[in-house]
């Protein structure tokens, strides 16, 4: 491999399964890299992202050795990114650093004081990228002490840039996953995006160059799309877009404003084209909070417009905020319940208001009688009169209405075979080489777990330093029950804050450290209903036999059909899991949806 002075870092969001795809597609790289004039290999592996943990990313950045190195930030990325950089800097302190993305905002002060960053690019990145990208052109930018440069209001369309799969930078695969943009910029007002600041005016490129584009991607093996668009279906002239995606074969995905659809034919149209299901976001039932945050709408046309998606068989996923500025929790829960009366209910995002960076809701927050954390995910504490504990209890309330827990639960690797996992047996005391993966595995096999109690906290401990901010399962398989004060202690092996951990925290789920427990099919009953109070715990069996009962999994052994199966199982699917990994990807995929 030819070694490049410029190398460019996307870091992946953590998913709640490791079978789960990370969706992390370097889009950003590769569209900076091609307007740059970038040789491809300075885009860093997408493979290597997805699956390399701190230690074995930060090995392979040194063994690059790149002069300047270019970081995209989002808000689920940004802590470890900092982390990476922070450990180069020290090892090569002349490495330069160059930062942009949603996180770069001039009003983001917590990230600007970042001394392991050279310099902060917010906005579009372009019309910079020829000289950020170039060490010698940045050196002499940093030399009049520029740290941050602002945005640029751009006004043309954004085909104008090289397109990064037309020129090589980026491949879709074999029925890969496409990231695409038809348009930038937005022409709704809603105070707590930062496109309201940044890029008010829609740039919306012609539907005949988008069908020219998406031709491409289909010969070159795309097999699904996902538009980045802010609202898919805002461009005048989206039939035509639509006419031309018919019966493609493709899947599609995007976000659209139902308040938009008018009729059948335009939700017909889009099923042809390949969507199956669309984001749609109601936020609340209050159309006076909707106006007031810029959004505007009625909760009512936005209802009927996803009832029009439903009937063409579209599943709509309707997002609610809790949270926003005059809102209530009544509001939220009248939502809830008119998604039931309308069978929308199969797909429903509750989340708290998040703070963003860059947004008229945080330049504004004090008069709007709005505290929130400076920290991702930036998760409001106070709105008005309600604290963080009202939203929580509300968001409990909307998941009982709903009849399904908004988070997905905690899904362990219990397979045999995972290229993270380490097997530790307390008993043999022969040292091992750890792995260093995005997602680990730490299996603990042992005839007394509690008392090897100190060998399996100190080696947890160990993978937790060498990885801090990757996802780690520790998985006990003990011979016999022992005390659960070891999973308190456990515990209290201390996480960075993060993304992922702040908000585990605050949603009172398992962070970046996963605990599981297998146990034999005879284990105490009382004893397996105490533990899976307080961690996931499966018992083992080699035939499909019943869920032993309450919160308590089964870890199937050999061959099944997985048809029969998820009938036997409906109840609970996710309390299941397999010895097999081909028999646990396709459960994961096809009857837990995660992917």
């Amino acid at each position: 491999m030819t070694m490049c002075t410029v190398q460019l870092l996307q870091l992946p969001l953590h998913p709640s399964s490791a079978w789960e795809p990370t969706g992390n597609i370097p889009l950003a790289s590769a569209i900076l890299a091609a307007s740059a004039a970038l040789p491809v290999e300075s885009i860093f592996p997408g493979e290597l992202l997805n699956t390399l943990g701190d230690t074995a990313l930060l090995k392979e950045l040194k063994r690059r050795d790149p002069e300047l190195l270019g970081v995209t930030l989002y808000m689920w990325n940004r802590e470890r990114t900092l982390h990476l950089l922070q450990k180069l800097k020290l090892w090569k302190p002349e490495l330069l650093v160059v930062a942009g993305g949603p996180e770069v905002t001039q009003d983001n002060h917590s990230l600007l004081s970042e001394p392991s960053i050279d310099l902060f690019v917010a906005g579009e990145g372009e019309s910079f990228a020829s000289d950020v990208l170039s060490p010698e052109k940045l050196r002499s930018i940093l030399s009049s002490g520029t740290k941050l440069l602002g945005p640029v209001v751009d006004t043309d369309l954004p085909d104008r840039w090289p397109d990064p799969y037309e020129t090589g930078y980026i491949t879709p695969g074999t029925k890969g996953s496409v990231h695409i943009e038809t348009q930038r910029g937005c022409g709704s007002l809603c105070s707590y995006c930062a496109y309201r600041r940044t890029s008010p005016v829609p740039r919306i490129i012609p539907a005949d160059k988008v069908l020219n584009r998406i031709h491409m991607l289909q010969e070159m093996g795309a097999g699904e799309l996902v538009f980045l668009d802010p609202t898919f279906n805002s461009r005048p002239d989206l039939g035509i877009l639509l006419d031309g995606m018919s019966n493609l074969g493709l899947d599609c995905f995007a976000e659209v404003r139902s308040d938009f659809i008018r009729s059948s034919k335009t939700t017909n149209a889009l099923a042809l084209a390949g969507f199956t299901s669309l984001e749609v976001g109601l936020q609340t039932m209050s159309t006076r909070v909707l106006h007031s945050i810029g959004r505007g709408g009625d909760p009512q046309s936005i209802l009927k417009g996803a009832s029009l998606l439903k009937q063409s068989g579209i599943t709509p996923i309707m997002d609610l905020i809790l949270g926003l500025p005059g809102d209530n929790p009544e509001n939220i829960e009248h939502a809830a319940r008119e998604l039931i009366s309308l069978d929308l209910h199969d797909q429903v995002q509750t989340f708290c208001l998040s703070v963003l960076p860059g947004t008229e809701l945080r330049a504004n927050a004090e008069e709007l009688r709005i505290q929130y954390d400076d920290r991702p995910p930036y998760t409001v504490t106070r709105a008005g009169q309600y604290s963080i504990q009202n939203l929580l209890q509300t968001r409990e309330r909307v998941s009982d209405i709903l009849g399904y827990d908004a988070d997905p639960p905690e899904r362990p690797v219990l397979s045999d075979s995972f290229p993270g996992i380490e097997v530790f047996i307390p008993e043999n005391n022969q040292p091992q080489i750890s792995p260093s993966s995005r997602h680990g595995v730490l299996r603990i096999s042992t005839h007394d777990a509690w008392a090897n109690r100190n060998s399996i906290i100190n080696k947890t401990r160990e993978r937790r330093e060498k990885d801090p901010y990757c996802p780690l399962d520790v998985v006990i398989q003990p011979e016999d029950v022992f005390p659960l004060d070891l999973i308190d202690m456990l515990r209290d092996i201390p996480e960075p804050v993060c993304y992922t951990s702040t908000k585990a925290d605050m949603y009172q789920l398992p962070g970046l450290l996963r605990i599981a427990v297998v146990m034999p099919l005879s284990t105490n009953p009382d004893w397996l209903a105490e533990c899976s109070g307080i961690a996931l715990t499966v018992v083992r069996s080699d035939s499909a036999v019943s869920l032993p009962g309450g919160q308590v999994g089964l870890l199937l052994e050999g061959n099944y059909d997985l048809d029969s199966l998820s009938a036997l199982y409906s109840e609970a699917p996710h309390l299941v899991f397999f010895a097999r990994k081909e028999l646990e990807i396709l459960w994961n995929l096809d009857v837990l949806g995660l992917g």
